[in-house]
């Protein structure tokens, strides 16, 4: 019987890999880094010899956006519901100007919206959003659509989105801000704007990958890897372009431990001008806390814990490696790069210097996993902690078998809890992970 052979192709360093069902890589291909698209990478793999009708997956890591493609995205419609409790900053505050002017098409910000806990505080006014998708026709070549506590309660956002997008016909991508899961409302449509406007790109770049997976096994599934480095369904990767910003720093701590024959260390990635400490812990990398910024724009994309140190202070990376392996004294270190030599063995510490060390980001495509994070405020009600954190778990779950997990599989990271003591109710924020491997197709 064939093997099953699942394929990771890395368009930022021009490699790819095909690996079999005991993570073996069986076929590799060595591209020219910024001449390759993803498309000729993968066709270059098939073409080593491997069986393209045991191509189960195709994992792409995709080159970030450059700032450039982002002023010159779409024109972008942009509909707030929350009149008149959430107006006091109008959508687009704050932006750089030259990017608000490139990007703006008709804003609007409508009555509706929910409260904390869910209730409607007020009606959606259909018609002025009828008005506004009107205003767009001709004027904006894709909408964001965000509404205060969309998250608690979406039902505003997806009214609203289906009237637009009755208005202005399918080519006319509406993003809603709820579907960035990110906790605030500025957040949530900022990263909607920008999806918005990288969506014709989007579509232009998974489209052609697409086509090329399809041409070779049309029963092969693509995925794109996000920024954690965990898939996302093509089809959710045209709607939500900036989720993959940063995917080839994560799929490289991934891949190297992979190499490395473990999933948990701490991963040192050495070049001529710096070196970027990053851990993995049973497949889930830390988050830094931060919100990643686009072209001057904060998003609510939240970011893996790597931290770049540049060569020319040895004590800095020391220093940086020490917090990173801080409470697991048994973290091996794991050290790749095209510079991973020039690097002395830490002392005291299992270090492991795996073969074929430039393929770890495509390995780590290869062998991503599919993940759901929940991160936002639940208000206890009569049910009170026990079933806040089991709603929680359960959302986590549910979008991480959205994302292509299989069921049998997930496991979850411990609960995270905030308690919101400046609230007149009980609440606390809530973030827990649940996280698999990809769902394996049916074999006949």
């Amino acid at each position: 019987m064939t093997s099953r052979l699942r394929v990771g192709v890395d368009a930022v360093s021009a490699r790819a890999v095909a690996l079999d069902e005991q993570d073996r890589i069986v076929a590799v291909h060595r591209g020219h880094p910024g001449g390759d698209s993803p498309s000729l990478l993968l066709g270059a793999l098939i073409a080593e010899g491997i069986d393209a009708a045991a191509v189960d997956r195709v994992v792409a890591i995709l080159p970030d956006h450059p700032v450039s493609d982002v002023v010159a995205g779409a024109r972008v419609g942009v509909l707030r519901i929350g009149a008149p409790a959430a107006t006091a900053l109008p959508p687009l505050a704050g932006w750089p100007a030259q990017l608000s002017g490139a990007l703006a098409g008709p804003v609007t910000m409508v009555r509706g919206g929910h409260e904390y806990d869910g209730r409607e505080s007020a009606p959606l006014d259909l018609a002025a959003v009828a008005a506004f998708a009107r205003g767009c026709a001709g004027n904006a070549e894709a909408v964001a659509v965000a509404a205060v506590h969309g998250l608690e309660n979406p039902d505003h956002e997806l009214r609203a989105a289906a009237v637009i997008a009755d208005e202005l016909g399918p080519d006319v991508p509406v993003i809603r801000g709820a579907e960035t899961e990110a906790l605030g409302l500025l957040e949530r449509e900022h990263t909607a704007v920008l999806d918005a406007a990288l969506a014709r790109s989007a579509r232009a770049r998974i489209g052609e990958l697409g086509a090329a997976v399809r041409a070779h096994n049309p029963d092969a599934d693509l995925y794109v890897l996000r920024g954690d480095g965990t898939v996302l369904p093509a089809l959710d990767a045209l709607r939500h372009a900036t989720a993959s910003l940063g995917s080839s720093g994560a799929a490289l701590v991934h891949g190297a431990a992979r190499l490395a024959g473990t999933r948990t260390a701490a991963v040192v990635e050495v070049t001529a001008r710096r070196a970027v400490v990053g851990t993995t812990h049973a497949g889930l990398l830390p988050d830094s806390g931060l919100r990643r910024e686009i072209a001057g724009v904060r998003t609510g994309l939240r970011t893996p814990r790597l931290t770049s140190v540049e060569r020319s202070g040895p004590s800095r990376l020391r220093a940086v490696l020490a917090r990173a392996r801080y409470g697991f004294d048994d973290l091996p270190v794991v050290i790749v790069g095209d510079r991973a030599a020039t690097l002395p063995d830490p002392p005291d510490v299992r270090v492991i210097r795996p073969p074929e060390a430039d393929l770890a980001a495509a390995v780590g495509a290869a062998v991503a996993e599919a993940a759901g994070t929940v991160d936002r405020i639940f208000w206890q009600g009569t049910g009170g902690r026990g079933d806040s954190v089991a709603r929680a778990r359960r959302l986590a779950r549910d979008a991480a078998i959205l994302a292509g997990a299989d069921p049998r599989s997930l496991r979850e990271s411990p609960v995270k809890e905030a308690l919101m003591t400046y609230v007149p109710v009980p609440a606390a924020r809530l973030r827990v992970t649940a996280i698999g491997p990809v769902l394996e197709p049916v074999t006949p």
